[in-house]
């Protein structure tokens, strides 16, 4: 906007000074006096018109409403960036004149081109629109309308003579009505739903799958436990079953050195016995000798000593006069013979 300021002194005297981004145009008796961008110059009021024409790109968005092939209504949002190339011819056709007072618009220049450009978009829009269904429309529509409305308006001799060059289009959305909308998602939706619950399902698959995988390593583990346990207890068995064997071997073998002792024992005894029965069986013998050889009276005698020792106590004893008297001759001659 120019900003346009008094002289105190002077108070009918003006002074405007535009910005570089905006071209001025000073009108002046009704002709073009001056013009260029930025421009800074002091004028009359009563006798000067300016007109502030922009020289950057400006950017009009405008929403178009349409119906497709299959009768439904798509909103079509558009974004139409332009620029002003001929200035005068542009100021020629819109009111850009600005207030001598603030410098601000009288009108409202740029909302009329807005309404201009949406207007020229409005048919080549609405031929794409009308051709198509709704769901090629909302598909390719951003793509296909932006490329339909830019031939058109790259063709439209009114541009030019407007001054007014286009510098792009985008179509920022292709919107069906919301309950059409939900119509058109839910097959998406219930695609994504399905792949959802296909993975939901695959992840508890492979989750069951795992569970089942470690069961089967407890199980096998248990298994295997069983078999070290199941050796475990045969091994013990086959140790216990060694110490029996090993046990019975040494009372075998304690058996048998007992019944070796007992046998080494009876036999020394039986030897002993022999030994002493035969040195028994030698004296007596001896004795039986002795006795035959030896005289009557000292047999008798003898025998009587023999007698004495066996019989501890003697109730009653009868000697005869005859034994004794015929012992007791043999005896006395015994001992003459001995004197002789």
């Amino acid at each position: 906007m120019a900003t346009i300021s008094r002289l105190g002194l002077l108070p009918w005297l003006r002074h405007l000074r535009g910005e570089s981004s905006q071209y001025i145009l000073v009108f002046s008796g009704g002709r073009l006096t001056k013009s260029g961008p930025g421009l800074a110059f002091w004028f009359n009021p009563l006798s000067t018109a300016v007109a502030q024409v922009p020289r950057e790109d400006i950017e009009t968005t405008f929403m178009l409403r349409e119906r497709s092939s299959d009768f439904q209504e798509i909103s079509v949002q558009v974004t139409i960036t332009y620029r002003v190339l001929d200035h005068a011819m542009a100021a020629e056709r819109l009111n850009f004149s600005v207030s001598l007072v603030n410098g601000a618009w009288l009108e409202q220049p740029l909302d009329r081109l807005a309404s201009f450009w949406m207007q020229r978009s409005l048919k080549s829009a609405r031929d794409y629109i009308s051709s198509n269904t709704v769901q090629q429309s909302v598909t390719a529509g951003p793509g296909a309308i932006a490329t339909a409305i830019t031939s058109a308006l790259n063709d439209d001799p009114e541009l030019e003579a407007m001054g007014l060059g286009l510098v792009g289009v985008q179509v920022n959305s292709v919107l069906p009505s919301s309950d059409v909308e939900k119509a058109l998602q839910t097959p998406t939706r219930e695609a994504i739903q399905q792949k959802a619950d296909e993975a939901m399902f695959e992840r508890r698959a492979i989750a069951v799958e795992k569970e089942r995988a470690i069961k089967q390593n407890e199980l096998d583990t248990e298994i295997e436990l069983e078999k070290k346990n199941e050796s475990l207890i045969r091994k013990k068995g086959e140790n216990r079953r060694l110490e029996i064997e090993a046990e019975n071997e040494a009372g075998r073998l304690t058996a048998e050195g007992d019944a070796q002792q007992v046998r080494i024992r009876a036999e020394g005894q039986a030897e002993s016995k022999r030994i002493t029965a035969q040195a028994e069986n030698e004296a007596e013998a001896a004795r039986v000798a002795l006795y035959r050889d030896a005289p009557a009276s000292v047999a008798t005698g003898m025998a009587l000593m023999q007698f004495a020792s066996k019989v501890r106590d003697i109730q009653h004893l009868n000697v005869t006069p005859d034994l004794l008297g015929s012992n007791l001759r043999q005896f006395l001659t015994d001992q003459g013979d001995t004197a002789e």
